[in-house]
């Protein structure tokens, strides 16, 4: 027998508010970073070159690439309702016209997948279910496919991985600013593997969980359908000191432990929980009995249908 106190439904509903407002509070504090990150990029905003406008014009970019006066090589894209491609001036000036024709096409597969709101989303839901790894694990792992995709994206408009590969490698070869502030766009922690597709075409990139995820997941599936599944019998029990409830096996030896001052339990599934029984079904006069310090009702299904 086990003994549940009469709070446990509020540590749920508690639970659950601490979940859903981790995950609000996550998703307001990655959109106000990107903002003021944004902010700051577009106080260097430059007018576009003539050469880079007729790159974007022959890509069907015109009016979504943005042009940042900056000396690192970095492009991306970002927005949730408008997405834009951000492009800086050193990336430009280092690569040849088909490399940067390359990094754009690779920004148009995200702009036009719409792929900062997927980021954003999995970012979102991987700070709301902190306590299951494995869905920071799954939202790498989206992260990377969406390079993959962009990838192949652009070697399908140029016939080509050559300009890609040799874009990626002086992007590398250049130091790498930190884009965790910035909530809907991939940093450069998806090179490697956009290289290694790049030099093999044929390795197909394959679903990476850790092992302490992948057990902290499944554990935590089990018990819960355990739990969820498991016939009980349980028992409310009202007093002037203290009102509690307690849960049984499914059995009428445990049943009667729970209530020995009964001389006949009574069987039913409230229709309410917030409003008073009339009668009883089992009662064969169909009389009201009277009230009693204590009332006792056995549950016969799952719990998970109630």
């Amino acid at each position: 027998m086990l003994e549940v106190p009469r709070s446990l439904p509020n540590v749920f509903i508690l639970a659950i508010g601490v979940v859903l407002g981790t995950g609000l509070l996550s998703f307001i504090l990655q959109l106000i970073k990107t903002k003021i990150f944004i902010r700051k990029l577009l106080m260097n905003r430059v007018n576009t070159t003539l050469y880079l406008a007729k790159v974007l014009d022959k890509l069907g970019l015109t009016n979504k690439v943005i042009l940042v006066n900056d000396n690192n090589l970095f492009s991306f894209c970002c927005g949730i309702f408008s997405p834009h491609i951000v492009v800086t001036t050193g990336l430009v000036q280092s690569l040849t016209d088909k490399e940067l024709e390359a990094v754009l096409l690779h920004e148009q597969s995200h702009l036009l997948s719409r792929d900062p709101v997927k980021v954003l989303i999995g970012k979102t839901f991987s700070s709301m279910f902190f306590f299951l790894p494995i869905f920071a694990d799954l939202h790498k792992n989206i992260e990377a496919v969406n390079e993959l995709l962009a990838d192949q994206w652009t070697i399908s408009r140029q016939q080509n991985s050559t300009f890609l590969r040799g874009a990626l490698k002086k992007i590398l070869a250049s130091p790498q600013l930190n884009f965790s502030t910035v909530s809907n766009a991939s940093g450069p922690d998806y090179f490697e593997i956009r290289i290694n597709r790049l030099v093999n075409p044929g390795t197909k990139h394959r679903l990476r969980l850790s092992s302490v995820s992948f057990i902290t997941t499944f554990l935590f599936i089990f018990f819960s359908w355990f739990l969820l599944q498991t016939p009980v019998s349980a028992f409310h029990m009202d007093s002037k000191s203290d009102s509690t409830y307690f849960l049984c096996s499914d059995n009428q030896s445990c049943s009667k432990q729970c209530h020995p001052y009964f001389e006949q339990s009574t069987n039913y599934i409230p229709a309410h929980l917030f409003l008073p029984e009339k009668k009883c079904d089992d009662d064969p006069k169909n009389v009201s009995r009277p009230l009693l310090t204590t009332q006792a009702f056995k549950y016969q299904t799952p719990l998970l249908n109630r």
